[in-house]
């Protein structure tokens, strides 16, 4: 005959069968619960930190820099932020621009590739207007094309951008940009195969409480090309080799107040063991120079000075007459 279960013992059994399970804490018999991370192995991160960081170093200190000249020509603040880097296919980059665009090619030389910089319609009539002495307003229909007399314009400063681009990458490579066409549809700029990834960078334009959108497209072969050159690698890991003048000015001032030993040397002498054991307080050492005769002096144990030895005030001294410049640079 079956038993009938009472209202507790059905409570204490549903209540074992949670625990069992690890109902609401992840445990139990499936064990602790694993953090699952996605991964795209169609599009793998080809990007490390430390590339990253590069990047974002770079950027910033174009925007810095960049900010600055819009602000002189339009006469008003100009504020430019790095907004985002990411790593993109070239279709995606392109379907994500829509035509009419405001496109430049940009060239670079070492190593040979080409960037593409795009700028938003709204920002390049407003900066027209701006130079034309206009007020410039964001409200102008942006979806209309860029007519050649606003392309010339506007390609002046474009050609600074390129100028900017250029010294901002100055630290790591030596190279030169110019901007070689301008094309307001995107499907007929190809500067990389369409399944290539490309890296984004987006920077954030703001003007009084305006923004916009300004984005560099780098291909991933040529970066990774000149990141993996030699003398950028020792760069990145060591810095580089040749400071500015800055830097070069705050070594000068740290080392100036650096102190090193500097020893006159009066005379030698030769003498036996037994001499030597045999010395007495009162004995006297005859060197092998003249009271006249130049002595050498060393800066940290390198011959570097020829003087005369004297006497100032109650001090004993010594009268520098030779400078010995090769010495001086190698103790230096």
């Amino acid at each position: 005959m079956a038993k009938i279960l009472s209202q507790d013992e059905i409570d204490a059994l549903l209540s074992t069968v949670a625990e069992d399970t690890g109902e609401g804490d992840g445990g139990g018999l499936l064990g602790p619960a694993k953090r699952v991370t996605l991964y795209d192995f169609k599009h793998p991160n080809l990007i490390s930190k430390e590339q990253m960081r590069l990047l974002e170093n770079i950027h910033e200190n174009f925007s810095r820099n960049f900010g600055v000249f819009l602000s002189a020509q339009l006469r008003m603040i100009v504020e430019i932020e790095l907004l985002a880097i990411d790593q993109l296919l070239y279709s995606e980059f392109v379907m994500s621009i829509a035509p009419p665009g405001c496109l430049y090619v940009m060239s670079i030389d070492n190593p040979p590739g080409e960037v593409i910089l795009e700028i938003s319609p709204s920002l390049v009539i407003f900066i027209v207007e701006k130079l034309f002495g206009g007020k410039g307003s964001f409200s102008a229909a942006t979806s209309r094309a860029i007519s050649v007399i606003e392309q010339r314009i506007m390609g002046k400063v474009m050609e600074r951008a390129a100028i900017e681009v250029a010294n901002v990458w100055q630290t790591l490579i030596e190279l030169e940009t110019e901007i070689t066409r301008f094309e307001s549809n995107p499907e007929f700029i190809q500067i990389v195969p369409s399944a290539e990834p490309v890296v984004v960078v987006s920077l954030q334009v703001k003007i009084h409480d305006n923004k916009t959108l300004m984005n560099f497209c780098y291909p991933y072969r040529w970066f990774a090309e000149m990141v993996g050159s030699q003398g950028v690698q020792e760069k990145i890991q060591f810095g580089s080799a040749v400071s500015n003048p800055e830097e070069r000015e705050k070594m000068i001032y740290h080392l100036n107040k650096v102190a090193c030993s500097v020893e006159a040397n009066l005379g030698t002498t030769s003498m036996s063991i037994n001499e030597f054991i045999n010395l007495q307080v009162g004995d006297l050492m005859v060197l092998n120079s003249r009271p006249n005769d130049e002595c050498s002096i060393f800066v940290r144990e390198k011959l570097t000075f020829k003087g005369i030895i004297g006497k100032s005030e109650k001090y004993r001294a010594v009268q520098i007459t030779q400078v010995l410049k090769e010495e001086l640079e190698n103790a230096v």
